[in-house]
Protein backbone atom coordinates (compact mmCIF):
# COMPACT_ATOMS: atom_id res chain seq x y z
CA UNK A 1 0.00 0.00 0.00
CA UNK A 2 1.38 3.23 -1.11
CA UNK A 3 1.56 6.44 1.34
CA UNK A 4 -1.13 8.06 -0.85
CA UNK A 5 -3.46 4.96 -0.65
CA UNK A 6 -2.36 4.72 3.20
CA UNK A 7 -3.55 8.77 3.78
CA UNK A 8 -6.87 8.00 2.16
CA UNK A 9 -7.58 5.24 4.42
CA UNK A 10 -7.02 6.87 7.11
CA UNK A 11 -8.68 10.00 6.31
CA UNK A 12 -12.12 7.85 5.22
CA UNK A 13 -12.04 5.68 9.01
CA UNK A 14 -11.62 9.00 10.40
CA UNK A 15 -14.75 10.73 9.16
CA UNK A 16 -16.55 6.76 9.49
CA UNK A 17 -15.64 7.49 13.41
CA UNK A 18 -16.79 11.04 13.02
CA UNK A 19 -19.67 10.75 11.25
CA UNK A 20 -20.63 7.25 13.64
CA UNK A 21 -21.01 5.22 10.21
CA UNK A 22 -19.95 2.04 10.10
CA UNK A 23 -17.07 0.51 7.44
CA UNK A 24 -17.73 -2.47 5.62
CA UNK A 25 -17.47 -5.62 7.75
CA UNK A 26 -18.79 -4.52 10.90
CA UNK A 27 -21.72 -5.29 12.96
CA UNK A 28 -23.74 -2.85 14.98
CA UNK A 29 -25.72 -3.93 18.28
CA UNK A 30 -28.88 -2.20 19.30
CA UNK A 31 -28.74 -0.74 22.73
CA UNK A 32 -32.44 0.59 24.01
CA UNK A 33 -33.22 1.96 20.65
CA UNK A 34 -31.96 0.07 17.21
CA UNK A 35 -29.33 1.81 14.91
CA UNK A 36 -31.27 2.91 11.82
CA UNK A 37 -29.25 3.84 8.61
CA UNK A 38 -30.75 4.05 4.90
CA UNK A 39 -30.51 1.05 3.38
CA UNK A 40 -27.53 2.49 0.26
CA UNK A 41 -25.34 2.75 3.89
CA UNK A 42 -25.42 -0.86 4.23
CA UNK A 43 -25.01 -2.24 0.88
CA UNK A 44 -28.78 -2.38 0.03
CA UNK A 45 -30.71 -0.51 -3.27
CA UNK A 46 -33.35 1.70 -1.47
CA UNK A 47 -35.50 1.60 -5.02
CA UNK A 48 -35.10 -2.05 -4.98
CA UNK A 49 -35.70 -2.82 -1.49
CA UNK A 50 -38.97 -0.44 -2.54
CA UNK A 51 -39.94 -2.87 -4.57
CA UNK A 52 -39.67 -6.01 -2.09
CA UNK A 53 -41.80 -4.15 0.54
CA UNK A 54 -44.17 -3.22 -2.34
CA UNK A 55 -44.38 -6.63 -3.48
CA UNK A 56 -44.82 -8.68 0.31
CA UNK A 57 -47.76 -5.35 1.13
CA UNK A 58 -49.57 -6.50 -2.27
CA UNK A 59 -49.53 -10.57 -1.98
CA UNK A 60 -48.99 -11.31 2.16
CA UNK A 61 -52.65 -11.25 3.08
CA UNK A 62 -54.64 -7.67 4.31
CA UNK A 63 -51.70 -6.68 6.55
CA UNK A 64 -49.04 -6.89 4.16
CA UNK A 65 -45.42 -5.12 5.03
CA UNK A 66 -46.88 -3.05 7.88
CA UNK A 67 -45.22 -5.17 10.54
CA UNK A 68 -42.03 -5.94 8.68
CA UNK A 69 -39.06 -5.07 10.01
CA UNK A 70 -35.40 -6.01 7.98
CA UNK A 71 -31.47 -5.08 9.76
CA UNK A 72 -28.28 -5.29 7.82
CA UNK A 73 -25.18 -5.31 9.63
CA UNK A 74 -27.08 -4.52 12.47
CA UNK A 75 -28.77 -1.30 11.51
CA UNK A 76 -32.81 -1.18 11.09
CA UNK A 77 -33.18 -0.10 7.12
CA UNK A 78 -36.65 -0.62 6.89
CA UNK A 79 -39.64 -0.38 9.06
CA UNK A 80 -43.11 -0.63 8.55
CA UNK A 81 -45.46 1.47 10.39
CA UNK A 82 -46.84 -1.15 12.74
CA UNK A 83 -43.81 -2.98 13.53
CA UNK A 84 -44.76 -2.07 17.29
CA UNK A 85 -47.93 -4.16 17.51
CA UNK A 86 -47.82 -6.72 20.13
CA UNK A 87 -49.19 -10.11 19.83
CA UNK A 88 -48.95 -13.65 19.67
CA UNK A 89 -46.62 -15.05 17.47
CA UNK A 90 -48.02 -18.74 18.05
CA UNK A 91 -45.44 -21.52 16.74
CA UNK A 92 -42.47 -18.99 16.04
CA UNK A 93 -42.58 -19.62 20.01
CA UNK A 94 -40.95 -23.29 19.60
CA UNK A 95 -37.98 -21.35 18.94
CA UNK A 96 -37.90 -19.79 22.55
CA UNK A 97 -38.30 -23.34 23.31
CA UNK A 98 -35.19 -24.70 21.81
CA UNK A 99 -33.25 -21.89 23.09
CA UNK A 100 -33.54 -22.74 26.67
CA UNK A 101 -32.81 -26.01 25.75
CA UNK A 102 -29.52 -25.10 23.83
CA UNK A 103 -28.90 -23.09 27.31
CA UNK A 104 -29.23 -26.64 29.57
CA UNK A 105 -27.41 -28.63 26.99
CA UNK A 106 -24.39 -25.93 27.60
CA UNK A 107 -24.68 -26.31 30.97
CA UNK A 108 -24.61 -29.56 31.50
CA UNK A 109 -27.76 -30.33 32.87
CA UNK A 110 -28.60 -33.16 29.85
CA UNK A 111 -27.86 -33.83 26.81
CA UNK A 112 -29.85 -33.92 23.05
CA UNK A 113 -29.81 -38.33 23.65
CA UNK A 114 -31.16 -38.15 27.30
CA UNK A 115 -34.07 -40.28 27.18
CA UNK A 116 -37.07 -38.63 28.18
CA UNK A 117 -38.14 -41.87 30.78
CA UNK A 118 -35.16 -40.77 32.74
CA UNK A 119 -37.02 -37.62 33.79
CA UNK A 120 -40.51 -39.07 33.56
CA UNK A 121 -40.61 -43.34 34.17
CA UNK A 122 -44.25 -43.18 34.11
CA UNK A 123 -43.93 -42.54 29.89
CA UNK A 124 -43.06 -45.99 29.68
CA UNK A 125 -45.83 -47.06 32.22
CA UNK A 126 -48.12 -46.05 29.81
CA UNK A 127 -47.01 -47.47 26.22
CA UNK A 128 -43.66 -49.02 25.96
CA UNK A 129 -42.54 -47.46 22.75
CA UNK A 130 -41.71 -43.77 24.76
CA UNK A 131 -38.85 -45.87 26.58
CA UNK A 132 -36.93 -44.60 23.22
CA UNK A 133 -38.32 -40.87 22.72
CA UNK A 134 -35.11 -38.62 23.17
CA UNK A 135 -34.61 -34.74 23.85
CA UNK A 136 -33.58 -34.28 20.22
CA UNK A 137 -36.55 -36.56 18.74
CA UNK A 138 -38.69 -33.95 20.46
CA UNK A 139 -36.92 -31.21 19.30
CA UNK A 140 -37.17 -32.14 15.68
CA UNK A 141 -40.82 -33.27 15.40
CA UNK A 142 -39.69 -37.11 15.40
CA UNK A 143 -40.46 -38.54 18.54
CA UNK A 144 -44.23 -39.43 17.92
CA UNK A 145 -45.58 -38.89 21.36
CA UNK A 146 -49.17 -37.91 21.57
CA UNK A 147 -51.03 -37.03 24.59
CA UNK A 148 -54.55 -36.87 25.30
CA UNK A 149 -56.85 -34.41 23.28
CA UNK A 150 -59.52 -33.28 25.94
CA UNK A 151 -61.55 -29.94 26.69
CA UNK A 152 -62.11 -29.05 23.13
CA UNK A 153 -63.74 -25.92 23.08
CA UNK A 154 -65.22 -25.31 19.83
CA UNK A 155 -64.40 -27.39 16.41
CA UNK A 156 -62.59 -24.53 14.39
CA UNK A 157 -60.67 -24.77 17.95
CA UNK A 158 -59.27 -28.83 18.21
CA UNK A 159 -56.05 -28.19 20.35
CA UNK A 160 -57.93 -28.85 23.24
CA UNK A 161 -56.08 -28.66 26.96
CA UNK A 162 -52.01 -28.50 26.37
CA UNK A 163 -51.38 -29.04 29.95
CA UNK A 164 -53.57 -32.77 29.46
CA UNK A 165 -51.26 -33.63 27.09
CA UNK A 166 -48.38 -33.65 29.05
CA UNK A 167 -50.36 -35.15 32.21
CA UNK A 168 -52.13 -38.23 29.94
CA UNK A 169 -50.02 -39.68 27.67
CA UNK A 170 -51.72 -41.53 24.94
CA UNK A 171 -51.04 -43.84 22.03
CA UNK A 172 -48.19 -42.68 19.91
CA UNK A 173 -48.49 -41.41 16.25
CA UNK A 174 -45.72 -43.38 15.42
CA UNK A 175 -42.95 -45.60 16.51
CA UNK A 176 -40.09 -46.17 16.97
CA UNK A 177 -38.95 -42.74 17.74
CA UNK A 178 -37.20 -41.26 14.89
CA UNK A 179 -38.66 -43.36 12.33
CA UNK A 180 -41.01 -40.71 10.93
CA UNK A 181 -41.50 -36.97 11.37
CA UNK A 182 -44.83 -35.81 12.16
CA UNK A 183 -45.54 -31.35 12.65
CA UNK A 184 -46.72 -32.19 16.20
CA UNK A 185 -46.86 -29.31 19.05
CA UNK A 186 -47.37 -32.67 21.48
CA UNK A 187 -44.12 -33.24 21.66
CA UNK A 188 -43.21 -29.52 22.16
CA UNK A 189 -45.02 -29.66 25.46
CA UNK A 190 -43.45 -32.74 26.69
CA UNK A 191 -40.20 -31.52 25.97
CA UNK A 192 -41.43 -28.04 27.95
CA UNK A 193 -42.45 -30.25 30.92
CA UNK A 194 -39.12 -32.12 30.56
CA UNK A 195 -36.95 -29.21 30.88
CA UNK A 196 -39.00 -26.58 33.66
CA UNK A 197 -39.97 -29.32 35.90
CA UNK A 198 -37.56 -31.67 36.02
CA UNK A 199 -33.88 -30.57 34.35
CA UNK A 200 -34.04 -27.05 34.97
CA UNK A 201 -37.04 -26.71 38.20
CA UNK A 202 -37.32 -23.53 36.90
CA UNK A 203 -39.92 -21.66 34.64
CA UNK A 204 -38.58 -21.18 31.20
CA UNK A 205 -39.74 -17.53 30.80
CA UNK A 206 -37.01 -17.13 33.64
CA UNK A 207 -34.29 -18.55 32.10
CA UNK A 208 -34.81 -16.69 28.97
CA UNK A 209 -35.72 -14.09 30.53
CA UNK A 210 -32.38 -13.75 32.37
CA UNK A 211 -29.78 -14.96 29.88
CA UNK A 212 -31.34 -14.02 27.09
CA UNK A 213 -34.12 -10.88 26.99
CA UNK A 214 -32.24 -9.04 29.33
CA UNK A 215 -28.51 -9.22 27.82
CA UNK A 216 -30.03 -7.99 24.29
CA UNK A 217 -32.43 -5.39 25.53
CA UNK A 218 -35.94 -7.42 24.81
CA UNK A 219 -38.16 -6.09 26.96
CA UNK A 220 -41.44 -5.73 25.25
CA UNK A 221 -42.61 -9.32 25.25
CA UNK A 222 -44.48 -11.95 27.70
CA UNK A 223 -45.07 -16.04 27.29
CA UNK A 224 -48.41 -16.90 28.04
CA UNK A 225 -48.76 -19.45 30.36
CA UNK A 226 -50.93 -22.68 29.97
CA UNK A 227 -51.38 -24.07 33.22
CA UNK A 228 -49.98 -25.54 36.24
CA UNK A 229 -47.78 -29.24 36.36
CA UNK A 230 -45.53 -30.58 39.59
CA UNK A 231 -46.17 -27.24 41.10
CA UNK A 232 -44.86 -25.00 38.45
CA UNK A 233 -46.00 -22.97 35.70
CA UNK A 234 -45.97 -24.60 32.20
CA UNK A 235 -45.98 -22.10 29.86
CA UNK A 236 -47.13 -22.43 26.32
CA UNK A 237 -43.98 -23.68 24.74
CA UNK A 238 -45.34 -24.27 21.47
CA UNK A 239 -47.60 -21.40 20.66
CA UNK A 240 -50.88 -23.85 20.72
CA UNK A 241 -53.57 -21.59 19.83
CA UNK A 242 -55.50 -23.09 22.66
CA UNK A 243 -58.14 -21.26 25.21
CA UNK A 244 -55.12 -20.99 27.66
CA UNK A 245 -51.59 -19.73 27.31
CA UNK A 246 -52.47 -17.34 24.63
CA UNK A 247 -50.22 -18.08 21.55
CA UNK A 248 -47.13 -18.68 23.82
CA UNK A 249 -45.02 -15.95 23.33
CA UNK A 250 -46.08 -12.04 22.54
CA UNK A 251 -43.63 -9.69 21.18
CA UNK A 252 -43.35 -6.85 18.36
CA UNK A 253 -41.59 -7.50 15.04
CA UNK A 254 -38.78 -4.88 16.57
CA UNK A 255 -38.04 -7.04 19.40
CA UNK A 256 -37.83 -9.77 17.66
CA UNK A 257 -35.45 -9.07 15.27
CA UNK A 258 -33.27 -8.46 18.43
CA UNK A 259 -33.63 -11.93 18.66
CA UNK A 260 -32.16 -13.47 14.93
CA UNK A 261 -29.66 -10.55 15.68
CA UNK A 262 -28.59 -12.74 18.28
CA UNK A 263 -28.49 -15.91 16.28
CA UNK A 264 -27.38 -14.40 13.04
CA UNK A 265 -24.54 -13.79 15.26
CA UNK A 266 -24.28 -17.57 16.56
CA UNK A 267 -25.17 -16.60 20.04
CA UNK A 268 -23.17 -13.62 20.43
CA UNK A 269 -24.02 -10.12 21.18
CA UNK A 270 -21.77 -7.48 21.43
CA UNK A 271 -18.60 -9.97 22.35
CA UNK A 272 -20.92 -11.62 24.52
CA UNK A 273 -21.36 -15.38 24.02
CA UNK A 274 -24.78 -16.12 25.73
CA UNK A 275 -25.63 -18.83 23.75
CA UNK A 276 -23.44 -21.58 22.30
CA UNK A 277 -22.28 -20.97 18.64
CA UNK A 278 -22.26 -25.22 18.44
CA UNK A 279 -25.71 -24.97 19.94
CA UNK A 280 -26.76 -21.80 17.25
CA UNK A 281 -25.27 -24.05 13.80
CA UNK A 282 -27.12 -27.12 15.10
CA UNK A 283 -30.46 -25.46 15.86
CA UNK A 284 -30.50 -23.94 12.08
CA UNK A 285 -29.22 -27.10 10.51
CA UNK A 286 -30.92 -29.90 8.87
CA UNK A 287 -32.19 -32.18 11.73
CA UNK A 288 -34.48 -34.68 9.77
CA UNK A 289 -32.90 -36.28 6.55
CA UNK A 290 -35.04 -35.81 3.26
CA UNK A 291 -35.63 -39.62 3.42
CA UNK A 292 -37.48 -39.69 6.33
CA UNK A 293 -40.54 -40.69 5.83
CA UNK A 294 -44.06 -39.27 8.00
CA UNK A 295 -47.38 -37.42 7.83
CA UNK A 296 -45.11 -33.96 7.57
CA UNK A 297 -42.47 -35.59 5.40
CA UNK A 298 -43.19 -32.85 2.32
CA UNK A 299 -43.19 -29.79 4.66
CA UNK A 300 -39.95 -30.75 7.28
CA UNK A 301 -37.77 -33.93 5.63
CA UNK A 302 -34.40 -32.25 4.55
CA UNK A 303 -35.17 -28.93 5.84
CA UNK A 304 -36.49 -28.60 9.80
CA UNK A 305 -33.76 -28.24 12.32
CA UNK A 306 -34.85 -27.33 15.74
CA UNK A 307 -38.06 -25.54 15.57
CA UNK A 308 -36.19 -23.84 12.87
CA UNK A 309 -37.77 -23.93 9.10
CA UNK A 310 -33.97 -24.58 7.10
CA UNK A 311 -33.93 -23.80 3.50
CA UNK A 312 -32.20 -27.66 3.27
CA UNK A 313 -33.12 -29.87 0.41
CA UNK A 314 -36.79 -31.32 1.01
CA UNK A 315 -38.04 -34.91 -0.03
CA UNK A 316 -38.62 -33.70 -3.58
CA UNK A 317 -34.97 -32.73 -4.30
CA UNK A 318 -36.05 -28.64 -4.11
CA UNK A 319 -35.04 -26.00 -1.59
CA UNK A 320 -38.12 -24.70 0.80
CA UNK A 321 -36.61 -21.39 -1.21
CA UNK A 322 -34.78 -21.18 -4.32
CA UNK A 323 -34.13 -17.90 -4.25
CA UNK A 324 -31.80 -17.62 -1.13
CA UNK A 325 -29.00 -18.46 0.48
CA UNK A 326 -28.44 -21.87 1.50
CA UNK A 327 -27.91 -21.11 5.17
CA UNK A 328 -31.37 -19.10 5.21
CA UNK A 329 -33.91 -20.42 8.23
CA UNK A 330 -36.81 -19.23 10.56
CA UNK A 331 -39.10 -19.01 13.00
CA UNK A 332 -42.63 -19.78 11.44
CA UNK A 333 -45.58 -18.86 13.63
CA UNK A 334 -49.06 -19.73 12.06
CA UNK A 335 -48.68 -18.56 8.48
CA UNK A 336 -47.97 -15.49 9.71
CA UNK A 337 -45.07 -14.61 12.19
CA UNK A 338 -41.62 -15.32 10.85
CA UNK A 339 -38.06 -14.57 11.97
CA UNK A 340 -35.60 -15.20 9.09
CA UNK A 341 -32.07 -15.40 9.52
CA UNK A 342 -29.65 -15.11 6.41
CA UNK A 343 -26.56 -15.35 7.41
CA UNK A 344 -24.78 -14.60 3.75
CA UNK A 345 -26.52 -11.62 3.47
CA UNK A 346 -25.99 -10.25 7.55
CA UNK A 347 -29.52 -9.73 7.54
CA UNK A 348 -32.57 -10.44 9.90
CA UNK A 349 -35.99 -9.80 8.17
CA UNK A 350 -39.30 -10.02 10.73
CA UNK A 351 -42.74 -10.45 9.39
CA UNK A 352 -45.42 -10.49 11.74
CA UNK A 353 -49.34 -11.15 11.54
CA UNK A 354 -52.61 -11.49 13.40
CA UNK A 355 -54.10 -13.33 10.62
CA UNK A 356 -52.66 -16.39 8.31
CA UNK A 357 -51.11 -15.16 5.27
CA UNK A 358 -53.04 -18.64 3.75
CA UNK A 359 -55.28 -21.02 5.15
CA UNK A 360 -54.85 -24.74 5.81
CA UNK A 361 -51.96 -27.22 5.14
CA UNK A 362 -51.96 -26.46 1.06
CA UNK A 363 -51.72 -22.57 2.33
CA UNK A 364 -47.86 -23.61 3.84
CA UNK A 365 -46.63 -24.38 0.46
CA UNK A 366 -48.39 -21.15 -1.03
CA UNK A 367 -46.50 -19.22 1.61
CA UNK A 368 -43.05 -20.50 0.87
CA UNK A 369 -43.56 -19.88 -2.51
CA UNK A 370 -44.41 -16.10 -1.55
CA UNK A 371 -41.51 -15.93 0.72
CA UNK A 372 -39.65 -16.81 -1.63
CA UNK A 373 -40.30 -14.59 -4.37
CA UNK A 374 -39.77 -11.69 -2.05
CA UNK A 375 -36.50 -13.42 -0.78
CA UNK A 376 -35.41 -13.28 -4.62
CA UNK A 377 -36.62 -9.38 -4.91
CA UNK A 378 -34.43 -9.00 -1.62
CA UNK A 379 -31.13 -10.78 -3.31
CA UNK A 380 -31.52 -8.07 -6.26
CA UNK A 381 -31.41 -4.95 -3.85
CA UNK A 382 -28.65 -6.90 -2.15
CA UNK A 383 -26.96 -6.83 -5.39
CA UNK A 384 -27.64 -10.62 -6.11
CA UNK A 385 -28.95 -12.68 -8.79
CA UNK A 386 -32.41 -14.07 -7.45
CA UNK A 387 -32.43 -17.51 -9.41
CA UNK A 388 -29.67 -19.47 -12.01
CA UNK A 389 -26.19 -19.43 -10.41
CA UNK A 390 -25.35 -17.75 -6.82
CA UNK A 391 -21.92 -16.24 -6.02
CA UNK A 392 -21.85 -18.35 -2.81
CA UNK A 393 -22.56 -21.18 -4.34
CA UNK A 394 -19.54 -21.02 -6.95
CA UNK A 395 -16.73 -18.49 -6.87
CA UNK A 396 -16.72 -16.80 -10.27
CA UNK A 397 -13.12 -18.09 -12.00
CA UNK A 398 -11.00 -15.05 -13.20
CA UNK A 399 -8.80 -15.78 -16.05
CA UNK A 400 -4.78 -14.96 -14.76
CA UNK A 401 -2.76 -11.61 -15.77
CA UNK A 402 -0.62 -12.31 -18.58
CA UNK A 403 2.99 -11.43 -17.02
CA UNK A 404 4.60 -8.33 -18.56
CA UNK A 405 7.83 -6.80 -18.22
CA UNK A 406 8.50 -3.36 -17.13
CA UNK A 407 10.27 -0.69 -19.34
CA UNK A 408 13.02 -0.62 -17.18
CA UNK A 409 13.70 -4.31 -17.59
CA UNK A 410 13.18 -4.59 -21.10
CA UNK A 411 16.09 -2.36 -21.34
CA UNK A 412 18.27 -3.91 -18.57
CA UNK A 413 20.25 -7.02 -19.83
CA UNK A 414 20.00 -9.92 -17.44
CA UNK A 415 22.52 -9.92 -14.83
CA UNK A 416 22.30 -9.93 -10.93
CA UNK A 417 21.34 -6.16 -10.93
CA UNK A 418 18.07 -6.56 -13.09
CA UNK A 419 15.61 -7.87 -10.09
CA UNK A 420 16.49 -4.31 -8.43
CA UNK A 421 16.26 -2.45 -11.40
CA UNK A 422 12.77 -3.48 -11.96
CA UNK A 423 11.71 -2.72 -8.63
CA UNK A 424 12.93 1.06 -8.67
CA UNK A 425 9.42 2.79 -8.19
CA UNK A 426 8.13 5.21 -10.91
CA UNK A 427 7.70 8.88 -10.13
CA UNK A 428 4.94 9.83 -8.31
CA UNK A 429 2.44 12.11 -9.57
CA UNK A 430 0.54 14.22 -6.59
CA UNK A 431 -2.83 12.00 -5.74
CA UNK A 432 -5.72 14.07 -5.72
CA UNK A 433 -8.36 14.56 -3.02
CA UNK A 434 -11.30 12.19 -2.78
CA UNK A 435 -14.12 13.06 -4.09
CA UNK A 436 -16.22 13.76 -0.99
CA UNK A 437 -13.38 16.31 0.15
CA UNK A 438 -13.58 18.40 -3.00
CA UNK A 439 -17.26 19.06 -2.08
CA UNK A 440 -18.57 21.89 0.04
CA UNK A 441 -20.85 19.90 2.40
CA UNK A 442 -21.37 17.13 4.54
CA UNK A 443 -24.26 15.68 2.82
CA UNK A 444 -22.03 15.02 -0.44
CA UNK A 445 -19.12 13.52 1.79
CA UNK A 446 -21.69 11.48 3.36
CA UNK A 447 -23.63 10.16 -0.04
CA UNK A 448 -19.57 9.74 -1.67
CA UNK A 449 -19.11 7.24 1.26
CA UNK A 450 -21.97 5.58 1.86
CA UNK A 451 -21.77 4.72 -2.36
CA UNK A 452 -18.12 3.32 -2.04
CA UNK A 453 -16.62 2.42 1.35
CA UNK A 454 -19.71 1.28 3.24
CA UNK A 455 -21.21 -0.73 0.25
CA UNK A 456 -21.38 -4.02 1.26
CA UNK A 457 -20.77 -6.55 -1.85
CA UNK A 458 -22.76 -9.43 -2.48
CA UNK A 459 -21.09 -12.66 -0.63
Amino acid sequence: MTRGTKASAVLILAFCAWTEMPCKGQTAFPDKVWHEAPPESQGVDPAKLQAAVAYMDKNFGPEGANQLVVVRNGHLIWQGPDCDAYHEIYSATKVFTSTVLGLLVADGKCTLDTRAVEYLPELEDRHPAYARITLRHLASMTGGYRGKVADVAKPEQPWGDPIIYVTTPDTPEFQPAGSQVAYNDHDVHLLGRILAMRVAREPLKDIFQRRIAEPIGMTRWDWGVSGSVDGMLHYNVAGTPARKGHGGVRTTARELARFGLLYLNRGNWNGRQLLPASWVDAASAVQVPASTPGRSRALLSGAYGFYWWTNGELANGKRRWPAAPPKTYTAHGRSANFCFVIPEWNMVVVRLGRQPIRDGPAGLAQVDQLWDAFLGKLAAAVGLPSRGEMPWRKPRSRPAAKPSASREARRTPPGRWAARITRRPKRRTPIPAPRWAQSQTAGSARAFLHASCLKEPGP
